[in-house]
């Protein structure tokens, strides 16, 4: 195998074995695991495709790997899918919840507290005795 043809095959592995730990994440909805995945994702796949321009076509012995990066790439790409309605979801529930609230119901401000409590400002006395 030649020197193109192996870090084709590392590049295309890293990236195979990263999208399987992609997957998981999303098959059990860790959204936020799964999401801080996506530098490594950039990376490997950076890698892969930067193999692939210098290694040409791919040879008929890397077509397994090929057919394995296929399937995760499509399974990857539903599981997305999957998640970002279920995160859509989640979102419609609240603000619909939120828009029920009357308008007068207490909000939360910057600070972390509620917004519209105002703390008594500060108050200097002086006196001489």
């Amino acid at each position: 195998m030649t020197p193109a043809l192996a870090d084709l095959a590392a590049a295309g592995a890293a990236l195979a074995d990263l999208l399987e730990r992609e997957n998981r994440l999303l098959a059990a909805l860790d959204l936020a695991a799964a999401a801080a995945l996506l530098p490594e994702k950039t990376r490997c796949a950076a890698a892969f495709t930067a193999a692939q321009a210098h290694a040409g076509a791919v040879p008929a012995g890397m077509q397994a790997l090929a057919g394995r990066l296929r399937g995760l790439a499509a399974e990857n790409r539903q599981l997305l899918e999957r998640g970002i309605a279920a995160q859509g979801r989640v979102i419609a529930v609240i603000a619909r919840a939120v828009r029920k609230q009357p308008a007068t119901a207490p909000r939360y401000g910057a600070s972390g507290r509620f917004a519209g409590m105002r703390t008594p400002a500060p108050l200097a006395i002086s006196s001489r005795i």
